[in-house]
């Protein structure tokens, strides 16, 4: 379906992690052009504009990834997923540490008990698992948790 940049956008991730940089193109460029059709009528879709940010980040379009996720996130601040999920773009497709500490940064502050195990164990996010920045969040995270008894 020419609509469905989901699909699109999950075959990027799956090529990328089956290290298939032509299949990820493929799918990230597919991505991006269902999702530009979707923005020239809806240009304020939130969801579609990550979409479009994600493709953009996984074909190397670095600073217009970047200014598409800022978009989304100016026009939904709070979206914890679409926040989380562009924090992943950007280690795995940017490797630009200080952008995807910055992602988090505000995620790591509200995370519950049940997301932190997984962000600590996400693949995606390996790249981030050395910096000590990235362990002093986790480490924020588990103490504010331990004291409100949510951990």
């Amino acid at each position: 379906m020419e609509a469905d940049i989901n699909s699109a956008s999950m075959l990027t991730s799956c090529y990328t992690a089956l290290g298939d940089a032509a299949g990820m193109s493929r799918a990230a460029q597919q991505a991006l052009k269902r999702a530009e059709s979707v923005l020239a009528r809806e240009p304020n879709n939130s969801l579609v504009t990550g979409y479009s940010a994600y493709a953009l980040a996984a074909l190397g379009e670095g600073e217009r990834a970047k200014a598409r996720m800022n978009r989304a996130l100016l026009i939904d601040p709070d979206n914890f997923n679409m926040r989380y999920n562009f924090a992943c773009a950007i280690s795995v497709y940017l490797r630009d540490k200080e952008a995807a500490l910055e992602m988090l940064g505000p995620l790591f502050e509200t995370i519950n008990d049940s997301f932190l195990p997984y962000a600590k164990a996400d693949p995606d996010l390996e790249f981030l698992h050395d910096d000590p920045r990235f362990r002093a969040m986790v480490s924020a995270a588990e103490l504010r948790l331990a004291a409100t008894g949510d951990a």
